[in-house]
């Protein structure tokens, strides 16, 4: 009895590999036949039988979004926005001739001091005036964390930077 189980049990794996052997088989079939069918060009010819490739780039763009929403983003009219909010009598005004190396604050890397520049911050003296209104602005304006720049401690850093000079 017992070689008639082994002999079914072979039986059935036999018939089960051709049934997956025949599977891949015409996947393959399949697969190819599909790629066939989707070859295209994907540049176009002109009437001198070449390649216009300068036709082709110029109508790639990209667009940049804005904290990947998809929202198209206009410099010009983010950072006009941007500084109506900010008190630069009371900050004070500086400009990029006389900025400072923010980045000397903990917790302003590279990224940081761009948008705080965007917005006119450039100096140690303007933030060591910022207030709590200028705080949450400023937040709100370079999307930092909230809580982030007192955290960081950034108006006491940035009066021993300024005293250090």
């Amino acid at each position: 009895m017992q070689s008639i189980f082994a002999n079914e049990n072979i039986i059935h794996l036999l018939e089960l590999f051709f049934w997956l052997l025949g599977a891949f088989l015409i996947g393959i079939y399949f697969g190819r036949l599909s790629k066939k069918e989707k070859v295209h060009q994907p540049f176009k010819e002109d009437t001198n039988d070449h390649i216009d490739l300068a036709d082709d780039i110029s109508k790639i763009r990209a667009t940049k979004t804005f904290e990947r929403g998809g929202k198209e983003t206009e410099k010009t009219v983010v950072y006009e926005t941007m500084n109506e909010g900010l008190n630069f009598d009371r900050i004070g005004k500086s400009s990029i001739q006389n900025k400072d190396n923010l980045q000397k604050i903990k917790g302003i890397g590279k990224t940081v001091e761009e948008k705080l520049n965007n917005i006119g911050i450039y100096s140690f003296k303007q933030i060591t005036n910022f207030n709590a209104q200028d705080i949450q602005d400023i937040t709100e304006l370079t999307k930092l964390f909230s809580g982030r720049i007192e955290r960081d401690d950034w108006i006491g850093q940035a009066y021993k930077l300024l005293n250090n000079k």
